[in-house]
Formats: structure tokens, C-alpha cells, sequence
């Protein structure tokens, strides 16, 4: 594999997650391009991308103040210039096999998808990742930049939309790295509800 050869950009927006974005970074070095916008992280998260931009990362840092989780992603889309984009969180990070497989999608030149839902496995504090035998959530992450609309009247559960046919990536999961205990996770889903 050769680093920052795939026509994709990968998408993260963020804000104080020194904890994790590095694993996430790592994670997409085969992307020509990383757009990482922050929000105004007050712990250390500036410097850890700014010491993947000096390991030669082809990160384009910008800082958008939070206007909500549709608007702050359609910045992100906004400043991306590959062909491919893939939305990805600072807390998540790609498998070694859905990476190669993203590589082949994207690197084939097949017109016949506009998006490809991701699969990903989540993790619970204490108890590791779900089985992977568990059904996954899959997500339409990776997208053709042109082709990608965000409603932006949405307040949660907001995603990247496409008009054309989609596909499923089926090898490869997308690791979502939670640091909360059940309890927090149930908490969190009550302010939903």
C-alpha cells in the first residue's frame, strides 16, 4: 500500500479528542487528503494533528466555530478537492481490511456507485468490541465529493446523502472507540428521547 494515494478525502470534524483523533489519523494514511476541523478543542487535540501534519500527514486543518453536527460536516465536504470522501469521527477508526477494501472501491473507476455504507462495530468501556457475529450498524460514509448532499435542517442522526445507487463495503468494519460505561451510554440515548 502506498500512503496517501487514494483519490479520498477523509472528513473529521472534532473537538477536544486528543485522547483519540491520533488512532483515527493513523488510520486513514492511504487518503490523498484528511480535512480535520476543530470547533475550539481546549485540551491538547491541535497539537496531535499538528504533529501528524509534521510527520508529512496531507492534513488540512481548519477551525469552524460548532454550528451543529449537518452544518460543521457540509464545511468539512466544503474544503475537500478528491474525487471520494469518507466521513469518519476522531473516535473511529478502519479496519486494516475495510482500508484495502475502500482502496479497491475507490481505485477501480467504477461509475455504477454514488455511496458505500460502512459497517461499524461499536466498543463499550469494560467490555471491548461487539462480536463481530453482532449486527452492525452500517453507515453511508464513503461518498462520491460531488455527488453528496447533508439536509441541514437535521439535529441528530444526520448523514451524508446521495441520489444515485449505493453499495455495501462487506469486508472491514469501521471501529467506533467509546470511552463510556453502559450507564453513560444509556444516559446519553435518554437525552434523546
Amino acid at each position: 500500500m502506498t500512503r496517501f494515494s487514494s483519490p479520498v478525502s477523509a472528513l473529521v470534524i472534532c473537538m477536544n479528542e486528543a485522547d483519540m483523533i491520533g488512532e483515527c489519523l493513523e488510520s486513514v494514511d492511504f487518503c490523498a487528503e484528511i480535512i480535520v476541523v476543530d470547533s475550539g478543542s481546549t485540551d491538547s487535540t491541535l497539537d496531535v494533528v499538528n504533529g501528524y501534519i509534521a510527520k508529512g500527514y496531507p492534513i488540512r486543518l481548519f477551525h469552524n466555530d460548532w454550528p451543529g453536527f449537518p452544518r460543521q460536516r457540509q464545511f468539512a465536504l466544503d474544503q475537500a478537492t478528491q474525487p471520494w470522501c469518507l466521513s469518519i469521527e476522531a473516535d473511529e477508526a478502519i479496519d486494516d481490511v475495510l482500508r484495502q477494501s475502500i482502496m479497491n472501491v475507490t481505485q477501480l473507476g467504477n461509475d455504477a456507485f454514488d455511496g458505500w455504507y460502512i459497517r461499524r462495530r461499536d466498543k463499550l468501556k469494560g467490555y471491548g468490541y461487539a462480536h463481530r457475529w453482532v449486527l452492525h450498524n452500517r453507515l453511508l460514509r464513503l461518498f462520491r465529493r460531488d455527488k453528496a448532499t447533508m439536509d441541514l435542517n437535521l439535529r441528530v442522526h444526520e448523514s451524508f446523502e446521495v441520489p444515485g445507487e449505493t453499495g455495501t463495503i462487506e469486508n472491514g468494519v469501521l471501529l467506533h472507540r467509546r470511552e463510556m460505561t453502559i450507564a453513560e451510554d444509556l444516559a446519553r440515548a435518554n437525552t434523546y428521547s
